[in-house]
């Protein structure tokens, strides 16, 4: 298989696991919700997942035909998941003090990241996926010119690529928000309580003072947002406490300003 086939493969797998990541979400909530780390219809990760089985089970590691050991396939494809899974969320909540996914209220979770359920779920899809799926894949040669497939394959890194920055950047955007409204507030708090001394009273009456300052911050660092912003803010939980209350806040203010325009 060329190289622009292993792109178009990915991007298809991503988008598939796009699929059914909003339709899950939409089960739950009776919502249609755009699921993704981007603003595209696509789950990059699921992508990932797939080709890395792909390079272990076509290239000789663990070869598999429809009449190998099932038991094997799934245990490999729910412990590489999990594994997958667990890293890509430390990366980004290291990175972006936030989760795009959040497993606490399942049973048998580590930190909120992987949860025994959704691994088991991904192990049965990996024996449909290995067993089925992967030799369609091997399998197919393109009728049309290759041309035709480096072509869309380009157009497919170069989209994706795009799409990748866009969100780093509205993220940094986002992030910035939160880190003006999260300094000012502790520094004007850390000014009360030098000034105020051993009052804890006229202390608390203070802070009041200014958490009514900081919503009204909030209200006009909502009102500055762009779209692409409020649609990371609705996908996104941040984790550092601070910043999590004060996202949440915001996330309802763009979200009451987006019903009230309707």
């Amino acid at each position: 298989m060329i190289i622009s086939q292993y792109i178009v493969g990915f991007v298809v797998f991503s988008f598939c696991g796009w699929v059914w990541e909003s339709f899950y979400c939409m089960m739950n909530t009776g919502k249609w919700e755009n699921r993704g780390f981007l603003f595209g219809p696509y789950c990059p990760i699921y992508g990932l997942a797939v080709m890395i089985a792909y390079f272990i089970f076509t290239a000789g590691l663990f070869p598999v035909t429809t009449s190998s050991n099932p038991l094997t396939v799934f245990l490999i494809c729910m412990f590489g998941s999990a594994i997958i899974e667990y890293l890509t969320s430390y990366i980004l909540e290291k990175r972006y003090h936030a989760r795009w996914w959040d497993y606490s209220k399942l049973p048998f979770n580590i930190q909120g990241r992987i949860a025994l359920p959704i691994s088991i779920a991904f192990g049965l899809a990996g024996i449909v996926v290995v067993r089925y799926l992967l030799p369609l894949l091997q399998s197919y040669k393109p009728h049309g010119p290759s041309l035709f497939i480096e072509g869309l394959s380009l157009f497919l890194v170069f989209l994706m690529s795009t799409d990748f920055g866009i969100t780093l950047a509205s993220l940094s955007e986002i992030t910035n928000h939160l880190n003006e409204v999260e300094n000012e507030f502790g520094d004007r708090v850390q000014w009360a309580y030098d000034r105020i001394g051993e009052s804890k009273m006229e202390f608390q009456d203070q802070v009041e003072s200014y958490s009514e300052y900081i919503k009204m911050r909030v209200n006009e660092a909502a009102s500055h947002m762009s779209i692409r912003e409020a649609r990371l803010m609705h996908k996104v939980k941040f984790t550092a406490p601070n910043k999590g209350f004060i996202a949440e806040k915001l996330e309802n203010l763009v979200r009451g300003r987006k019903n009230d325009k309707k």
